[in-house]
């Protein structure tokens, strides 16, 4: 959702008004928000400027001008979201009565799934005035379109919700009446929705290929599927074809790595090194099933996922050897298209029981004691050497009699032994992480919230930072490390914050399948989407330290908490319209 979005609050319930405002004004989208209370001022609201979405307390269809503002909330396209007290059939009636898309009942409203139901409305709405435009025309250009349609190359077929032909030219019917491809093709051609455009690959034959594009389209006031058929001839098998090329099989064999070759959960090749250690040949290891061959929790598929593209599976496992002997080993799968197959490269390594632990993270390995040590090594060398240089300089000045000159390099050695002193006690709260006498426990979050918000309170105090929240439940959770955890978030949110801006934090939380998700929601600097997760490595700054002080430590620490709780912690972030942090714990 792209740009801001103007939004009319038709609500009489002023408390309820607040609520949606204040959820709003901290969103990670920009709504601009004006409020309304009764039927009258909506109705003027929606004659002078056209907003681009409507909230409409369901108390306000009682009133006698309500028709008239349906209908003109109809001519303008504005669409609607219904505001009521309970969430039955009934409701949901109303709903269509009203006019509106959706509905949401007030006393559950947060500011979880408030932002999330209006864009959803938004991109419905948007997509419709699409759909609209292109219908439009599409019918001033009919007569010739059908002219233009039986001239192509490709077949193009239009599909209704009832799976019943509309249209098809005649490269389409000739496609379809080619011997060996109706039957490819049967599965394929029928209506579905199609929130984007699809495409398909099929291959119904040696040497033949068919590519399927669908598309929505509303095709003579009916909404219907457009179908575009391409018949593509190939020249030959080129993923055979590659494997039977000796320098294919000679490269694999120069790789030091141990290499398997898989076609879905079949071995299709296997280098040197790999055949070495599982006391194999090429000829017994071909068409072997993975399983044969290792034991781990992992699955194969022959569908590629764009997780496959964007990130490398790690995992563990047995390495079954020829002579009954088991070895532990870690292993990766990364994607290989070979002509028009898709194969996957298993690469493993024997590792030690000691070792055999995931490795995807890049700092899981320094979460050791001796491990963020030695992470931190350079980090304190900083602080220390900026202490060194402005202690000679401040010998130099008292010798010099430059008494001022040296006031000002005490105050920059006692800053840089401040941040050593912060980085230090830090270090202290995340290596003692692993000796802490863990226990869960009822916690209450309210109680939690307000201690750290007495804590803070001199520097909420100071920036004049607006913190709003709602009544948060009580937990399973070990109540010193949430305490440390939720102000350390709040911390960030007003350290964090836009120079020119005046800090407004607001804490809620959802509940989900026997978990609470908290969220702390700012509107400061924001964060760039490539950073989501590194800023949850240990010693990760992204920002100067003369302009946002802090040593990469807190988040870590956030992030380790969590992990003991069993939880997760992650951001949703905008840079330049604040970030939204997530963590779950257990519900009580």
């Amino acid at each position: 959702m792209q740009g801001s979005r103007n939004i009319l609050l038709l609500d009489s319930d002023e408390q309820s008004a607040q609520d949606i405002q204040r959820f709003l004004k901290v969103s990670a989208f920009a709504f601009n928000l004006s409020h309304a209370s009764d039927i009258t001022e909506g109705l003027n609201y929606l004659k002078n400027r056209k907003p681009h979405l409507i909230l409409l307390d369901a108390e306000l269809m009682k009133q006698n001008n309500f028709s008239a503002f349906k209908q003109l909330m109809q001519k303008e396209n504005v669409p609607s979201i219904l505001l009521s007290e309970t969430g039955d059939e009934d409701t949901a009636k109303q709903a269509g009565q009203a006019g509106a898309v959706d509905f949401m009942v007030k006393n559950k409203i947060n500011l979880f799934h408030l932002q999330k139901t209006i864009a959803n409305a938004l991109k419905l709405s948007e997509t419709e005035a699409k759909l609209d435009s292109a219908n439009n025309e599409f019918s001033a250009q009919h007569t010739s379109l059908y002219k233009v349609l039986n001239k192509m190359n490709s077949g193009v077929m239009v599909i209704n919700a009832q799976n019943t032909i509309r249209y098809a030219n005649a490269k389409a019917y000739s496609i379809l009446g080619e011997e060996g491809i109706k039957k490819h093709l049967a599965e394929h051609l029928s209506y579905r929705v199609a929130e984007e455009d699809e495409q398909i690959e099929l291959k119904p034959k040696k040497n033949l290929a068919i590519t399927i594009r669908i598309s929505d389209i509303d095709w003579n006031g009916e909404q219907a599927n457009l179908f575009v058929l391409d018949r593509i001839k190939t020249k030959e098998e080129k993923a055979d074809a590659a494997l039977k090329d000796e320098t294919f099989v000679t490269l694999l064999n120069t790789l030091s790595e141990n290499i398997l070759l898989l076609k879905g959960d079949t071995i299709v090749q296997a280098n040197k090194p790999a055949l070495q250690i599982l006391k194999l040949k090429q000829s017994t290891i071909s068409n072997k099933l993975l399983k044969e061959v290792f034991e781990s929790d992992e699955t194969t598929s022959n569908e590629i996922s764009v997780q496959s593209f964007l990130a490398e599976r790690v995992s563990q496992g047995m390495l079954k050897i020829a002579d009954g002997s088991e070895l532990p080993v870690q292993f990766g799968f990364k994607p290989l298209n070979l002509g028009e197959e898709f194969y996957q490269l298993l690469s493993f390594e024997l590792t030690t029981e000691k070792d055999n632990v995931p490795t995807a993270r890049n700092d899981d390995a320094n979460f050791s004691s001796e491990g963020v040590l030695h992470l931190a090594s350079h980090d304190l060398r900083e602080p220390v050497r900026t202490i060194l240089n402005y202690v000679q300089l401040i010998s130099e000045s008292l010798k010099n009699g430059k008494v001022e000159e040296a006031k000002e390099y005490a105050a920059f050695a006692n800053s840089a032994a401040a941040r050593m002193e912060k980085l230090l006690s830090d270090l202290k709260v995340f290596i003692g992480l692993n000796e802490h006498p863990f226990q869960l426990q009822k916690v209450s979050m309210k109680l939690v919230l307000a201690d750290v918000l007495k804590q803070l309170k001199p520097r909420i105090d100071e920036l004049q930072a607006e913190i709003s929240f709602t009544e948060l439940p009580d937990v399973s959770a070990d109540r010193e490390l949430v305490e440390k955890l939720l102000f350390q978030l709040i911390d960030n949110a007003l350290k964090f914050r836009k120079k020119d801006k005046k800090p407004v934090i607001d804490i809620g939380y959802d509940k989900f399948e026997g978990s609470v998700i908290f969220c702390v929601r700012d509107n400061g600097l924001g964060i760039s989407k490539k950073y989501y997760h590194k800023i949850f490595e240990l010693f990760e700054k992204l920002n100067r330290v003369d302009e946002y002080p802090g040593n990469g430590l807190g988040l870590a620490i956030n992030r380790k908490i969590t992990e003991l709780h069993g939880g997760e912690i992650w951001v949703e972030s905008l840079p330049g319209s604040g970030s939204n942090f997530y963590f779950t714990l257990r519900g009580k």
